[in-house]
């Protein structure tokens, strides 16, 4: 008898241990929450897939759609890219990146140095693959 309360205790114990240290699986990944930051205008260069090199001294805005969501316009209009949109996250306010693989492209803010690296892909026929590279005005 007394084995078998001794092994009832000890196996209440190791069921104890294992539900006490159990973690919550479901918790959300933590992010740094806003993505107004990356919201402005940017200076920089931009190269077109179908340019021979950078144009520099080309503006960029980025205006808030949503909690998630930024549209992404270049300045010069003669060049006929069309806005994007991303989906993004901010990454414990380090940077606010494209939330996965995103057929527009991507979207890259450096928070502390105020940094954008955005490239566009082509969504139809007649768009054109650009990178941007500028620093928030």
């Amino acid at each position: 008898m007394k084995m078998k309360l001794m092994y009832a205790v000890v196996l209440a114990l190791v069921a104890f241990a294992f539900v006490g240290c159990s973690k919550d699986k479901d918790e959300p990944i933590q992010t740094g929450g806003s993505i107004d930051a990356a919201v402005g205008t940017y200076k920089g260069s931009i190269d077109l897939s179908n340019t021979n090199g950078p144009m520099f001294d080309k503006t960029l805005t980025v205006t808030k759609v949503s909690d998630n969501t930024l549209k992404v316009e270049i300045g010069d209009k003669a060049l006929k890219i069309p806005t994007k949109e991303f989906k993004v996250i901010n990454n414990m306010d380090v940077s606010i990146q494209t939330s996965g693989v995103s057929p527009e492209g991507s979207f890259l803010f450096d928070v502390k140095n105020k940094t954008l690296l955005c490239q566009g892909k082509e969504t139809k026929v007649g768009d054109v693959f650009f990178t941007f590279e500028g620093t928030k005005q």
